[in-house]
């Protein structure tokens, strides 16, 4: 009775099973013909398979892919355009690439797609393990001396594990060893091992630089050389319109990048190898060079023009000296009035006589200009001289028939009043003398403060040689020079002594402090 029962549910359930289109039945198969690939780390893997169409209608465009880990593989993709008839079957491979992932066996799936139908089988990558490393060292070829020298070590592993063993480097010149390392250590996987080095300024010559390391049983060195080297430079210092320029140059012409500090303001030569500082005022500058590792210095004696100017009959007679008290030969003056410009040159005396006549009487302007000097100006008030009139007795007419008295006798008595202009004659010529004396038999000394420059001059009389002649001023100074005799500051007081021989004159310049 149970078996009847069974027999007609079986019969119900395959009268009411859904019946199965050929449309939907599968159309291909693929089959991986390597089951498990041995791959290491940076491998690419061949992957073989073969196509089936299971069909009744040729099939071709068969998308063909491998899916597994999202990360340690990169994949590729291929398209078989080649038709495969029913029944038959078509052989190929697809390639992927093994990152550095660690050492164990992955599941992977190879996929099949004709349209919409799929058809997919899997298989195994072993990735075993891979010890590999890099080495690298990082310098430059050529180095110019005076400059530090930076050498960077690397080491980075390629290894799906960890590395075990020793890095060392060392760097020598000549045969002798400057600097050594070594060091037992260990890198994980994909780790980089760097380290810096820095040479201070080292001197000319080659260099050999090594880098060895025994990881996970292997051993590699790499090796790098280098020069350091110094240029044949030479250079020009000089002042001129208003600014200082230092140019650097060698044979090929301008080097640029050359360090030069100017009063401790450091600037680089340009591409020309040219450097231009803006003076404005007077003294000494101190020029620093760094000649590729060769350090130059030199000074640079800035002078300001300095005017003095003298009226005499009409004209405008101007001094020029510069800061240091010395005459200023070839100069420019010019001088502007209110009538006009006047332009002159000094001579080698550094004297320039200006014309009243073009300037005009008045405020005039005075400027020395030189492109050796910082200009000079001053200004003078000069008044116009008033007329000075003569008045002559008017002649006497003697009638015709008037007697001309004889002249008196030489043997007669002088009158008084002759005896009065003597007296007067006689005092003039005293005062005259006297003044004439002071002019003559004394010193003359002129004093001026410009900005942080204090000038005195000295002239000796004409009459009369000055002979340990000493001068004191309660001046504050850091700095003094004079063109004659000993000058020097000493408790807060400027000291000069000098001798001068008649009509002869000294300069003096401090630097105020």
């Amino acid at each position: 009775m149970r078996a009847k029962i069974f027999a007609i549910i079986l019969i119900v359930a395959l009268l009411t099973a859904p019946q199965v289109s050929p449309q939907e039945a599968p159309l291909l198969s693929v089959t991986v013909l390597n089951k498990e690939i041995p791959a290491l780390p940076g491998s690419t893997v061949v992957v073989p398979f073969s196509v089936t169409n299971l069909g009744n209608e040729t099939i071709s465009n068969v998308t063909v892919y491998v899916t597994g880990p999202a990360q340690g593989f990169q994949y590729s993709v291929k398209v078989i355009r080649t038709p495969i008839e029913p029944g038959e079957s078509l052989n190929d491979t697809i390639t992927l690439r093994v990152l550095n992932v660690p050492p164990r066996k992955y599941n992977l799936t190879l996929v099949a797609k004709a349209g919409n139908v799929y058809s997919s089988d899997g298989f195994v990558v072993s990735v075993g393990v891979l010890s590999d490393y890099s080495l690298s060292i990082e310098v430059e070829k050529r180095y110019i001396y005076g400059h530090d020298v930076a050498i960077t070590f690397k080491v980075v592993s390629k290894s799906n594990g960890i590395l075990l063993g020793s890095i060392g480097y060392r760097v020598m010149r000549g045969g002798v060893i400057l600097k050594s390392y070594e060091n037992s250590t260990y890198l994980n996987p994909g780790e980089v091992w760097e380290k810096t080095i820095v040479l201070k300024r080292p001197d000319i010559g080659n260099y050999t630089v090594e880098l060895w390391a025994n990881l996970g049983g292997k051993s590699k060195r790499v090796t790098k050389t280098f020069e350091v080297y110094q240029r044949k430079l030479s250079y020009d210092v000089y002042f001129r319109d208003g600014a200082i320029y230092v140019r650097v140059f060698n044979s090929t012409g301008g080097v640029p990048g050359i360090e030069v500090s100017i009063n401790n303001t450091t600037f680089e030569t340009d591409p020309s190898g040219q450097v231009s500082y803006l003076v404005t005022k007077p003294g000494v500058y101190r020029v620093t060079l760094n000649l590729d590792g060769k350090i130059v210095t030199t000074f640079v004696d800035v002078k300001k023009l300095i005017l003095t100017p003298t009226v005499s009959n009409g004209t405008v007679v101007v001094r020029v000296i510069d800061s240091s008290g010395l005459p200023a030969p070839n100069v420019t003056v010019v001088a502007s009035g209110p009538l006009g410009t006047d332009y002159e040159v000094t001579n080698p005396s550094g004297v320039a006589v200006i014309s009243l006549k073009r300037t005009g009487y008045g405020s005039i302007v005075i400027k020395a200009e030189s492109d050796r000097y910082l200009p000079g100006e001053v200004v003078v008030s000069i008044p116009k001289p008033s007329p000075t009139t003569t008045s002559s007795p008017s002649p006497t007419q003697t009638p015709s028939n008037a007697t001309i008295p004889l002249p008196p006798s030489t043997s007669e008595t002088t009158p008084k009043s002759s005896s009065h202009l003597g007296l007067i004659l006689i005092l003039s010529g005293i005062v005259l003398a006297g003044t004439s004396y002071l002019a003559f038999a004394h010193p003359i000394i002129q004093e001026e403060t410009l900005d942080r420059y204090y000038f005195l001059k000295v002239k000796a009389p004409r009459l009369r040689p000055l002979e340990n002649y000493r001068i004191e001023r309660p001046v504050k100074a850091v700095e003094v020079r004079a063109t004659k005799g000993n000058a020097k500051v000493e408790n807060g007081k400027l000291i000069w002594e000098l001798d001068l021989e008649p009509g002869e004159e000294a300069y003096l310049q401090a630097l105020l402090g």
